[in-house]
């Protein structure tokens, strides 16, 4: 099995400045995604809209819209959003600009703001809103000619943690967990082993996020979520079925460690850069858990850009047994419900 060296303690220079730099982007960004026709409002959620950003955090905004069909003004919102990432990716360091998918009316966040617990609960059956709460969740009305965006800021304050909104938000990530194991079935039987890989383990991450409800917290941060889902695990008290959990999905590190050395050029910079940032901000981790999230978060990322892409890199470890996992995550599935 490959092994994972720890690389030398020094920071990569393009790390130098992080914290203006982000700043700088986040108004670029802003900036270019207000200008988008029928946009009306931005929220800027995610780790950096908490204040609790890293080197390389996504910059998370919320788009309001009206006048305009919400469909097509989230898909201007999005490609302008990659644009400017593609640019700044041109630098040296690239910074995700995470915009689009989550754009939302102003007439419906009124409504569903108005409508009190049994509106929120209701939308929680909408991916578009049961994402959207947790990520706008602590964040800032960052462009707000309307005040619409401080209104979707309290609802999301008033309600993100409200008992029967959890129990909603648990009831929906066991559904997509249950259909992502469906589709892993599916994907196994055409052929398709990467896809069934990727299936599978976002079927693992749809339970941690039902875990995770559990505990009364959020997850979030793609390229660090497992090494932070099994911290979670630990401060909570529920370090094995973390492990359960990480076994039946191959996303211990050791799973990836077999296919760490067959990741493209451009993966094997961004897991270098991603440990010296993790380092810089004084995470404690190690590389082999660092090469795991962002593998892992990667592949899914590139298997929606490309779908039919089959990279080594995007599977698992050689002679791994789909079938096994996928009937260990459905047992894991049937005592988290």
């Amino acid at each position: 099995m490959p092994q994972i060296s720890e690389p030398a303690q020094h920071v990569d220079p393009r790390l130098l400045g992080w914290k203006e730099r982000l700043a700088s982007r986040c108004t670029e960004a802003v900036e270019a995604l207000a200008a988008v026709p029928g946009v009306t409002g931005l929220v800027l959620g995610g780790s950096v809209g908490r204040g609790q950003h890293w080197p390389m955090s996504d910059i998370d905004l919320m788009a309001l819209c009206s006048g305009r069909d919400v469909r097509e003004t989230a898909a201007d919102v999005d490609r302008t959003a990659y644009e400017l990432s593609a640019m700044w990716g041109s630098s040296g360091i690239y910074t995700a600009v995470d915009a689009g998918r989550l754009t939302f009316d102003e007439a419906e966040v009124r409504q569903t703001a108005s409508g009190g617990l049994p509106a929120t609960v209701e939308r929680m059956d909408d991916p578009r809103w049961l994402h959207g709460i947790d990520k706008i969740y602590g964040g800032v009305a960052i462009h707000d000619p309307h005040d619409v965006a401080a209104v979707f800021l309290d609802w999301s304050s008033r309600h993100r943690f409200d008992t029967g909104v959890v129990a909603r938000r648990r009831e929906s990530w066991c559904d997509q967990a249950e259909q992502l194991l469906l589709d892993t079935e599916r994907l196994v039987h055409s052929g398709d082993a990467t896809g069934a890989w990727i299936s599978l383990r976002k079927a693992g991450g749809a339970l941690a996020e039902v875990a995770t409800e559990r505990w009364g917290q959020r997850a979030g941060s793609l390229g660090r979520y497992w090494t932070l889902f099994e911290a979670r695990a630990r401060r909570h008290g529920d370090p094995e079925l973390a492990a359960r959990l990480m076994t039946a999905a191959h996303a211990h590190p050791q799973c990836v460690s077999a296919v760490v050395d067959a990741v493209p050029e451009w993966l094997q910079d961004r897991i270098a850069l991603s440990y010296s940032a993790r380092r810089l901000v004084g995470e404690e981790i190690t590389p082999a858990q660092n090469a795991r999230d962002n593998v892992l978060a990667f592949a899914q990322l590139y298997r929606g850009r490309f779908p039919s892409a089959q990279q080594a890199w995007m599977r698992g470890e050689d002679g791994a047994i789909l079938q096994d996992s996928i009937a260990a995550l459905t047992e894991l599935l049937s005592h988290l419900r």
